[in-house]
């Protein structure tokens, strides 16, 4: 008797462990549960317009200097001075730099010199071949003489007047190679003079699209360094040869000023003024869901989001023109796409 009344004690304790067991782990479950409940998501929503936009043609290019002139010497002898400095502005006709003319002037003096020697006995021989007393022979060797000489003067007074080297045009010196004391001899690299009265952008313009840049057409230019202050360029020439493909290069003169001051290798747009309208139904570029492996919107049912999948137009700033896949007014959410999912209870805050 004592057996069974403990056993059945121990069955009774056994079967309420089991049922609390069970309470617990449904507690435990409706607990998961509500853990696991979305929370609805704060996004920001806008609608769907109908809009209209101006496609002004834009193409980027860098700028290279307008001119730029290497000098070499013309004559040889060692350098006296030196008035040009690197990253110094010269002047069209200022004297950059002199050459010492003491051998020049010893070469003048011994040729001038022997062209009065040459002249005396040219003036005799032909007195003698007056005569018959001399060969035409010995006459024309000496006139020849004295043409040689006289050819001699002449160069010896170009590198005279070629000792003092003038800059052939105004701009800033960018290489400079020489210094004082140096010898020099014809063809020795001198320094560069680059133009900075105004810089040569260069613009890769499609074929179909060459003939709007006629030379001397006024265009807008626009220089990533001076985004707020666009100048206007004149169009130069349309470069014969292509460059990448389908496009040639276009050259667009722009004038330097204190204001926006222009430097080689700069980058700028070019826009022209005749722009195509374009119009259709436009949202905001940030409600491309980034997660998606195609072009996709979340679109705003009730309180409940949907991901539609879009088939995107033309970027105009900030906004994407929309071929296919959106009806106007929808609400489409702009901001606070990561993380959604489809079917999420969102709430929102409407953009208009």
């Amino acid at each position: 008797m004592k057996k069974l009344i403990t056993l059945l004690l121990i069955a009774s304790l056994l079967s309420g462990a089991v049922m609390l067991l069970m309470s617990n782990k449904q507690k435990q479950q409706k607990r998961l549960q509500e853990t696991q409940k979305v929370m609805p998501v704060a996004v920001e929503t806008a609608p769907v317009r109908f809009q209209s936009f101006a496609e002004a043609a834009q193409y980027v290019g860098k700028t290279e200097c307008w001119r730029e002139i290497t000098m070499n010497a013309t004559t040889q002898g060692t350098i006296r001075t030196v008035t040009a400095q690197l990253d110094g502005a010269v002047r069209q006709g200022q004297p950059i730099l002199t050459v010492d003319t003491e051998l020049i002037d010893i070469a003048t003096e011994q040729a001038n010199a022997q062209l009065q020697k040459a002249r005396t006995d040219l003036a005799r021989y032909e007195s003698l071949h007056r005569e018959n007393n001399v060969p035409t022979a010995d006459l024309e060797t000496s006139r020849l003489q004295v043409r040689t000489l006289e050819t001699q003067l002449k160069t010896l007074d170009k590198q005279r007047r070629d000792a003092a080297v003038k800059a052939p045009i105004s701009g800033v010196v960018t290489t400079k190679l020489i210094e004082p004391g140096m010898f020099i001899a014809p063809g020795t690299p001198l320094l560069t003079i680059t133009d900075v009265s105004a810089v040569k952008l260069v613009v890769n313009v499609p074929e179909a699209e060459v003939q709007q840049f006629k030379p001397g057409k006024p265009v807008t230019v626009t220089f990533d360094m001076y985004p707020d202050q666009p100048v206007v360029g004149l169009v130069q020439q349309v470069r014969l040869k292509g460059g990448q493909t389908g496009t040639f290069p276009v050259e667009i003169r722009v004038t330097n000023r204190e204001q926006t001051s222009l430097r080689v290798g700069m980058t700028a747009s070019v826009s022209l003024p005749n722009a195509a309208r374009t119009e259709g139904l436009a949202i905001a570029r940030t409600a491309l869901v980034t997660t998606s492996a195609t072009p996709a919107v979340y679109v705003l049912q009730g309180k409940i989001v949907s991901l539609r999948p879009i088939v995107p137009g033309a970027v105009y700033g900030t906004t994407l023109l929309v071929k296919s896949g959106l009806r106007a007014d929808e609400q489409v959410v702009i901001s606070g796409t990561e993380g959604l999912k489809e079917g999420q209870v969102v709430t929102m805050n409407a953009k208009r």
